[in-house]
């Protein structure tokens, strides 16, 4: 007895299904941010993202920089294989409606999986909030304060670590054993803030990461995957905050500014060198930029504070991202722009920077501006 097959609008409906449900966590989830922490970020979120970020883990490459290395001619692959087939079978306007319908499915799918593994968790609770930060009106003095503290901070946590020949802070440790860490310097938080856990126990590097320069770019989370994987390329004193960034983002944070503080958070209590240096020289660097916006003599004297070292790590990390500026950096940049926009952060890529006022809140909170 031969099957009734499914109405062809029925095919193209199930197709969307994935697409409907992600268009309307996009649009319902911002309402209901204590649903979206408990519900979905603690509990849907771990239970689908975490064994897969851990299995991840285990394989010692960059899964997403192979993912992009080979995705340009697998596609071509498979259009030329779909191309034949239509040029071959007889019944081509089938093939054309299959190939196409495939093609929704996939689109539609990925969609919903980057709702799941990162889109939903925009609208999780703050993270000022989870934390019990005050909020306040903080002048160009708090910030001063704030920005001579994470000078000293990072100048006396330099002296533990090996220079290069030019003077340049290198790292104390490999590479791969730094990357092995970024998880640990979340440990000593834990107790307080439980809510900081992730399933990964390994950042990975990619090979291919001088040229990622030239996108301006030091890390990234692939949603899809759940890698975090970061550029290593860039200079020594930049590693441990990127990697501690983007562990971040495998806990469930999707917010850049956020990422950015829990990493300073997280790297100022550790007890591994690189990061409480990398983590308090990247502090600094935007509560500095911010402080030389409100207030260039009160930045002059917070500049006082950083020590010769820490000045000449200063310099090398901008003639290296000076030596990539160019059209490839811009347009990347605006991309990124326009992605977190979309994910609702009015200020897109200038929130990175906005790190300052969690830090600003919590110096408030911990009685030391």
């Amino acid at each position: 007895m031969k099957m009734k097959q499914k109405p062809l609008w029925l095919k193209w409906v199930l197709c969307a299904i994935p697409a409907l449900i992600a268009v309307l966590m996009y649009f319902i989830l911002p309402y209901f941010p204590r649903f979206t922490e408990y519900a979905f970020t603690r509990g849907i979120f771990r239970a689908i993202a975490f064994p897969v970020e851990w299995l991840m883990s285990v394989i010692p490459f960059s899964v997403t920089e192979a993912v992009v290395i080979l995705c340009v001619p697998t596609l071509l692959t498979l259009l030329i294989i779909w191309i034949v087939r239509i040029i071959r079978r007889p019944h081509r306007r089938r093939t054309i409606e299959r190939g196409c319908r495939f093609v929704a499915w996939c689109l539609s799918s990925a969609l919903l999986i980057f709702m799941v593994m990162d889109g939903a968790n925009f609208s999780r609770i703050p993270v000022g909030e989870l934390l019990e930060l005050p909020d306040g009106t903080y002048t160009a003095e708090n910030l001063y304060t704030l920005t001579c503290d994470l000078a000293k901070k990072a100048s006396v946590a330099r002296e533990q670590l090996p220079e290069d020949k030019d003077g340049c802070v290198t790292l104390s440790v490999t590479q791969s054993e730094l990357l092995k860490l970024a998880d640990d310097c979340y440990g000593n938080l834990q107790e307080e803030y439980p809510f900081l856990i992730t399933a990964v126990w390994r950042v990975k590097s990619v090979k291919l990461s001088h040229l990622w320069s030239y996108t301006g770019y030091t890390g990234v989370y692939c949603p899809w995957l759940g890698e975090a994987s970061v550029n290593t390329d860039v200079p020594d004193c930049d590693l441990g905050h990127t990697a501690a960034h983007e562990v971040a983002h495998t806990m469930g944070f999707a917010k850049e500014n956020e990422c950015n503080f829990l990493a300073w958070l997280a790297c100022s209590v550790g007890e591994q060198p690189d990061y409480v240096y990398s983590g308090h020289l990247q502090a600094y660097i935007y509560s500095a930029n911010a402080l030389y916006k409100a207030d260039k003599d009160l930045w002059r004297k917070a500049y006082a504070n950083c020590s010769e070292g820490m000045i000449r790590d200063l310099r090398q990390r901008s003639a290296y991202w000076d030596s990539f500026e160019g059209e490839v950096m811009e347009s990347s940049q605006n991309f990124n722009d326009s992605f977190i926009k979309a994910n609702g952060v009015e200020s897109g890529v200038l929130s990175y920077n906005q790190m300052v006022e969690l830090m600003l809140r919590y110096y408030d909170k911990q009685n030391m501006l």
